[in-house]
């Protein structure tokens, strides 16, 4: 991202820093310049999932800022030395005059994201229906909830891998 680079702000981050937490205001987005963020649901409950890992030259924070709703999940910082560009709208603006081949790629990691989550969503519908076809023809649960598990734990692979 060398060159014409627009940004508010750059800043570095250490291991475990939190950049935002789910349920904030969304005003702005994040491009990693170097390290990794690591986003979670539900950071520090019990049913805390990590959803992605997001590295340099990625974006995200982008869906809470263009729908104007609170963040979604947590953004952690993943590694030491993590170095990141805020982009507010005005950045962004900028943007579209002056790197629309940059807004091309961050939709493109937009579309990506959107892909891999209905994917997942679609399997792990899928082993839900399997799993009522099993129960309602007279099989035992434990098959049932067997495949559920394996449905579940193929989203969190495909979710662990969502980079």
């Amino acid at each position: 991202m060398a060159g014409n680079t627009v940004y508010t702000f750059l800043k570095e981050y250490n291991k475990g820093d939190i950049v935002f937490r789910a349920g904030e205001k969304s005003d702005c987005m994040f491009e990693v310049q170097k390290g990794r963020i690591d986003l979670y649901i539900d950071y520090g409950g019990p049913g805390q999932k990590k959803i992605a890992e997001v590295g340099p030259e990625r974006v995200f924070g982008e869906m809470g800022m263009v729908e104007g709703l609170p963040r979604s999940a947590t953004a952690v910082v993943g590694t030491d030395f993590t170095t990141l560009a805020k982009i507010t709208w005005d950045v962004f603006g900028v943007y579209f005059k002056t790197k629309p081949a940059r807004i091309v790629q961050i939709m493109q990691q937009m579309g990506d994201r959107l892909r891999i989550t209905t994917r997942s969503a679609m399997d792990l519908r899928n082993s839900v229906l399997k799993a009522v076809d099993v129960i309602q023809e007279g099989g035992e649960s434990r098959e049932a909830l067997g495949i559920l598990k394996d449905g579940i734990h193929a989203m969190d692979d495909v979710l662990g891998n969502n980079k």
